[in-house]
């Protein structure tokens, strides 16, 4: 069995509404034009990946859990708990997040049975939701020892950065979107890279509320819109 079983650890903030992306073009326009930290190159606008209605994440919930997430994603077993809450930070003094620690486990080429998990009526009595994704990614490159960050090709690679996205969501063919902040690896030196990214790109959004209330993981947020689980 092939796997890819290096643990991934994040430090991050995210926020859900409800209605797709287009629903909120203030927010759409400045997700995809508002550039406070300096390019490498020309990047030219995001690039929005997936297709709704296209395969779908199938996360396997756990009763009583929102502190892990199971999902089938494109072949890929993967694993994500949440290994600490820091609590609700405030950001440029009018937004709050929920910022979280999680670790990821990704594991392809599992046996048919483990995917099985993920078919409905393959097992009776799991709680499975379906959710479709069409995700726009921009990429922060962050040096934790002067501070600089560098906005970068999102399918390039670094060790140290922040992923800024913004995705539409479908489940039960009801729409939603999401906008979240992802800090790597999640050591010492990133709360403050972090916090600073964070603030440069919130400090130019207007007329859109990002409170405590709609701050989660995945796993919260999938308990509360999915009625039975």
């Amino acid at each position: 069995m092939g796997a890819k079983n290096v643990p991934f650890a994040s430090h991050e903030v995210r926020w859900f509404f409800e209605g797709a992306v287009a629903q909120y073009p203030v927010l759409k326009k400045w997700f995809e034009t508002f550039a406070p930290i300096e390019m490498k190159g020309d990047l030219g606008p995001p690039v929005w990946t997936g297709r709704l209605g296209g395969e779908p994440d199938v996360y396997l919930l756990l009763p009583g859990a929102d502190d892990m997430g199971i999902k089938w994603r494109e072949g890929n077993f993967q694993i994500k708990g949440r290994v600490a809450s820091l609590g609700v930070q405030s950001f440029c003094g009018r937004f709050q997040g929920q910022v979280e620690r999680w670790v990821r486990w990704s594991y392809a080429g599992m046996p048919e049975a483990y995917r099985n998990l993920f078919l409905d009526g393959k097992a009776d009595g799991l709680v499975r939701v379906s959710v479709g994704k069409t995700r726009a990614l921009r990429k922060i490159s962050v040096d934790t020892y002067n501070g600089s960050a560098l906005e970068v090709d999102p399918k390039s690679f670094i060790d140290r950065g922040i992923n800024f996205e913004l995705t539409d969501l479908e489940v039960a063919g009801k729409h939603y979107c999401t906008l979240a902040f992802e800090a790597y690896p999640d050591d010492s030196g990133m709360h403050a890279a972090f916090t600073r990214v964070v603030e440069a790109f919130l400090g130019g959004l207007m007329g859109i509320d990002l409170g405590v209330e709609n701050s989660m993981g995945y796993p919260e947020w999938l308990f509360r819109i999915s009625p039975g689980s």
